[in-house]
């Protein structure tokens, strides 16, 4: 779970600082799109993406919910994945926030079913 939470982290953060990138250039915080810049931002979600659905994934296998669950999470680390890939492939301003809003969602859908 612990590994989840980490490999999500990235995801959620990135996007944000994609998306007022500008703003943290002025103040002159160095983030890792404003440093390395956008590509490299969006790899490193991408990876991050999968990484999380695999440690959820293997977590809740682990903790022995039911197949409905993990069916459920297999679905709804699909969409993530899709939207994370598909910002590699296809950027957008539009698509990037899409995939911050996803990801919260992503993480609370994935505890609540954790937890159940």
């Amino acid at each position: 779970m612990a590994l989840a939470i980490l490999f999500w982290i990235p995801t959620h953060i990135l996007t944000f600082a994609m998306r007022y990138v500008d703003d943290y250039r002025a103040a002159h915080i160095p983030t890792i799109p404003s440093v390395y810049g956008f590509r490299a931002a969006r790899w490193i979600i991408a990876t991050a993406s999968v990484l999380a659905a695999l440690s959820i994934g293997i977590a809740a296998i682990l903790i022995g919910i039911e197949w409905g669950f993990v069916r459920l999470l297999a679905v709804l680390s699909a969409g993530l994945l899709v939207l994370a890939i598909a910002s590699v492939f296809r950027p957008a301003e539009r698509l990037n926030f899409g995939l911050f809003k996803y990801a919260s969602l992503y993480m609370l859908s994935a505890m609540v079913l954790l937890s159940l």
